[in-house]
């Protein structure tokens, strides 16, 4: 009986520190939690250190950052192509050519990985569609 509960207690001790592992792996808070004025000073964190913003172009960024991070703290907001183009357009103003090139080639690696990432989601949920229905078909 003793080595069945000291069995049955590591196999859920394993299991929480798997659990507790992955999540410290991620390191990403969910956006959800974070205030307007953290994500957008996790973005400019994000920017100068990928982009090597001087000090100037820091404020001028972080300014723009909390203007669009005010607009998305409305539930009803949804950024149409323009306010992007727009977003976009202001963002070019403020950097370098050679910054410029850079931060094009990061949002491209960006829209790679979200597209990669939706077609992932695809096939889980076609795979798990396809499962339904083997079961309701095996009954």
């Amino acid at each position: 009986m003793k080595k069945l509960i000291v069995a049955a207690l590591l196999v859920v001790g394993m299991s929480t520190f798997a659990q507790v592992e992955k999540k410290e792996k991620e390191g990403n808070e969910p956006m959800e939690k974070m205030s307007p004025a953290e994500r957008a000073e996790k973005g400019l964190k994000r920017m100068t250190k990928q982009l090597k913003l001087t000090e100037a172009q820091q404020k001028q960024m972080k300014v723009l950052m909390a203007e669009q991070e005010a607009k998305r703290a409305d539930a009803n907001f949804k950024p149409s192509k323009e306010d992007r183009l727009a977003m976009k357009e202001k963002i070019s103003k403020i950097l370098t050519p050679e910054q410029n090139e850079a931060w094009d080639k990061i949002q491209e690696e960006r829209k790679e990985k979200m597209k990669e990432k939706m077609e992932e989601k695809r096939e889980e949920r076609k795979n798990k569609k396809e499962e339904k229905g083997e079961k309701t078909e095996d009954k």
